[in-house]
Parts: C-alpha cells; structure tokens; sequence
C-alpha cells in the first residue's frame, strides 16, 4: 500500500461522495440518536473539505474517523435503506485501504 500524498488524493471525488453520504444521512430519522455521531463526522468532513486550505492528512484523518463509524453502524444503516457497503468501498478505496 503506497502512501498517499498531496496529489494522489482526490479533493473533488471526496466532495462528491461526501455530499452523497451526507443526503443519505438526512434521510434517516433525525431524533435518531445511533447516527448522531456519524452525521456529526460527516458533517466536519464536508466543512473541511470545503476549505481551501484544509490539509490532506486531516481530511483523511476525518474519513477514517467517517469510515470507522459507517462501519460499526452498517448493519442498521443498511436496514434503514442506506448502501453503507458502497460507501465503504468508496472511502475505501479513496484511502487506499483496498
């Protein structure tokens, strides 16, 4: 596994999948508490990846963080209609843990 750096990463596509993430998540029942966190993460990610100025390492510092939680909660996120694997794979694939 090679290590990422400044050019390897891709800001745009994280933007993309971001936002797709993020209106997933707002889909979900809002008073529900299980995804919180999750939407609390995903969140500071796509504010991060909305700065110019955001370092790579602490955007994928974030998505890490992002992909951690969507795993723990994939079985619900899956029973409440959500494609947690795609985006898995996504964020995966994006870190370079494929």
């Amino acid at each position: 596994m090679s290590a990422m750096n400044k050019s390897e990463f891709d800001i745009d596509r994280a933007k993309r999948l971001v936002e797709e993430i993020s209106e997933n998540l707002a889909a979900l029942p809002e008073d529900s508490a299980r995804y919180a966190q999750l939407r609390s993460e995903v969140q500071d990610l796509k504010a991060m990846l909305g700065r110019a100025d955001a370092p790579v390492p602490m955007i994928e510092d974030k998505m890490k963080s992002v992909h951690g939680l969507f795993d723990r909660a994939a079985v619900e996120l899956r029973a409440d209609g959500v494609r947690a694997g795609i985006f898995l794979r996504e964020i995966g694939r994006m870190l370079g843990l494929d």
